[in-house]
């Protein structure tokens, strides 16, 4: 039986799945990814393409297809042993708030929904990595909504510290189903929603809300 292009999805959905589970932050090669997934180069690109649409991955011309979202710069990127995980819910605390702020006043109906469509995949996904992974998509859909590339570049370099230094506790921490994620869901749905009615002291109030309870989640009351 001939697969669909779903299936052919489906698969490689799994695949980054599971390079991710495993500290993968990069797929292999195009020739490679061809050979194990038995699918012929016009077939990958097109559901490489799909995939970076949704935000699953990112391509950077020479250095290969990256899990998750685009990054500012891979080097300004890069992990440091001297940033600790109060250090990065600080800098959220401090500069997430007032993304979602101008998110509010800037946001286009385009970007909004793109934000609620994540929000309906965040609901019916069926793994942890997916779900993050669209977590990681909606805060960096906000953060685009400022339409302000500099604020965009602060937000990806402390994402990506975030991954890094976090990702183990974030992955102990949610992934006990329904909650906290089910929890989590709902307070993006009220951001978007302030967003959305172009209210950006709600957007912001309801953002630093969100990562305090994040925090919370991961650290106990601090």
């Amino acid at each position: 039986m001939m697969l669909t292009i779903d299936d052919d999805i489906g698969r490689l959905r799994a695949y980054i799945d599971q390079a991710g589970a495993s500290g993968e932050d990069r797929l292999p090669a195009e020739p490679k990814l061809c050979e194990e997934l038995g699918l012929s180069r016009g077939r990958l690109r097109t559901l490489l393409r799909r995939l970076e649409s949704e935000g699953a991955i990112w391509r950077h011309v020479g250095k290969g297809t990256f899990i998750g979202q685009r990054q500012a710069n891979l080097d300004d990127a890069a992990p440091s042993p001297h940033i600790s995980a109060d250090d990065i819910m600080d800098a959220r605390l401090l500069l997430e708030p007032q993304l979602a702020a101008q998110a509010a006043i800037h946001a286009t109906q385009v970007q909004i929904s793109a934000m609620e469509q994540c929000l309906t995949d965040m609901e019916t996904c069926d793994t942890l990595s997916q779900w993050r992974r669209l977590d990681e998509r909606l805060h960096r859909l906000i953060a685009e909504s400022t339409r302000n590339h500099l604020l965009l570049m602060l937000y990806d370099v402390l994402r990506s510290q975030m991954r890094h230094s976090l990702g183990a506790r974030v992955d102990e921490a949610f992934s006990t189903i329904p909650a906290p994620r089910m929890d989590s869901d709902t307070q993006h749905a009220e951001i978007v929603d302030a967003i959305n009615r172009h209210n950006p002291v709600q957007a912001e109030n309801l953002m630093r809300q969100h990562l305090q309870a994040v925090r919370t989640i991961l650290f106990g009351t601090r």
